[in-house]
């Protein structure tokens, strides 16, 4: 498996988190908690997908948290889920156990990050 680098991708864009947090004020806390739940229910979805070998739910939930994602910054998930759906649309989620694998990792990267930002 062919790992993808990430050092020089940023965890978190600072511009566009401190967007959103701007635009959310005092609702930010709780659309990043929201957040962080849906992702890693997302990822867990990825997982099944991958283990069934189901590249429609795989592209799915992979599209969906690359969105979701993008609203924060989460420059890292978004790279890894941009190269799932394209595995996806190759019919290969089956052989992914290992981008994926990086895609939980990096929701832990942003999830810490998050945290460090707010004070959680």
């Amino acid at each position: 498996m062919i790992q993808t680098d990430l050092h020089n991708v940023e965890v978190i864009n600072h511009k566009q988190f401190e967007d959103m947090r701007d635009l959310f004020e005092e609702d930010f806390a709780e659309l990043v908690r929201s957040y962080l739940i849906d992702s890693q229910q997302r990822i867990e979805v990825i997982q099944a997908a991958q283990v069934a070998n189901d590249n429609s739910e795989g592209f799915e939930a992979a599209h969906a948290l690359k969105g979701a994602s993008a609203s924060l910054g989460a420059m890292q998930i978004i790279t890894l889920a941009d190269q799932l759906e394209a595995h996806c649309r190759e019919q290969n989620i089956s052989q992914q156990a290992e981008l994926i694998k990086q895609l939980s990792i990096a929701l832990q990267r942003v999830e810490q990050e998050i945290n460090q930002r707010l004070s959680l």
